[in-house]
């Protein structure tokens, strides 16, 4: 798929001039910011063997706080690595934006000690979360939602869309939460720790009830979209998936 050409024109310009900095790719969920930095790390590791050797992926939303910055982080930045001319270990950390004041505090620091060996590439939906002080000594790279058959996709909702169109085991998923949910709707006698738990140990996520509740005739349209818009501005604030699908079956139960 051909999408954001531009910023991967950008990207193939740090390395043919090799000079790639820290980078930040910021924007909304579904712009495809994951799929733009697997095509850097690909660029510039691509007649790498042992690529694991210099990388370190890290998803900051599970619980790494400044222990773990200032003891595995920073061991992995001082490894000695018999490495090629111009050639560097890479630190990609998912959901920085998760960290404490205490933990991008650190990060700083070990951004500034092992910048000579070691880059640092950045990927979150909230910017605007992170510390000044490391914004600054990165370049920030804003990925927009993409533009596909003439519209703007969110590439999740895209693909998702796209599998089920080939995939009847996901339409099966689908319409199985569907029903649960429609149910639950008319319902007088809601179990909700029993429904979620239900829900949890068939691998459905918040995003899949969300998606439901879009999709169903059992609450009023401007009813809908209101817990909708109001779900997705809190969805991040949540690290338990448990707890969120309970938030939104609570204001589901609240609403009608």
């Amino acid at each position: 798929m051909n999408i954001h050409e531009n910023i991967k024109a950008q990207l193939n310009n740090f390395i043919e001039k090799k000079n790639i900095p820290h980078i930040i790719f910021h924007g909304p969920s579904g712009s495809g910011k994951i799929s733009i930095l697997y095509y850097l790390i690909g660029e510039i590791y691509k007649n790498i063997e042992e690529k694991g050797k210099y990388l370190m992926y890290i998803n900051c939303a599970h619980g790494k706080g400044i222990k773990f910055i200032r003891e595995e982080l920073k061991f992995f930045a001082k490894t000695n690595i018999q490495t090629r001319k111009f050639l560097f270990k890479s630190i990609i950390l998912f959901n920085a934006d998760k960290l404490t004041i205490d933990a991008q505090s650190a990060l700083r620091r070990c951004i500034e000690e092992f910048s000579h060996t070691t880059r640092f590439f950045i990927v979150v939906e909230n910017f605007d979360r992170l510390l000044k002080p490391i914004i600054s000594r990165f370049c920030n790279l804003y990925v927009p939602l993409p533009i596909i058959e003439n519209e703007k996709q969110n590439l999740y909702k895209y693909n998702i869309k796209t599998l089920l169109n080939f995939d009847p085991e996901a339409v099966k998923r689908e319409n199985w939460i569907q029903k649960q949910l429609d149910t639950f709707i008319k319902s007088t006698e809601r179990d909700l720790i029993k429904i979620i738990n239900n829900f949890y140990k068939r691998g459905y996520s918040g995003l899949d009830i969300m998606k439901a509740i879009e999709n169903t005739k059992h609450l009023k349209e401007r009813k809908k979209y209101f817990l909708l818009i109001h779900i997705d501005s809190i969805r991040r604030e949540f690290r338990s998936e448990k707890l969120f699908m309970l938030y939104i079956l609570t204001l589901v139960f609240a609403s009608d």
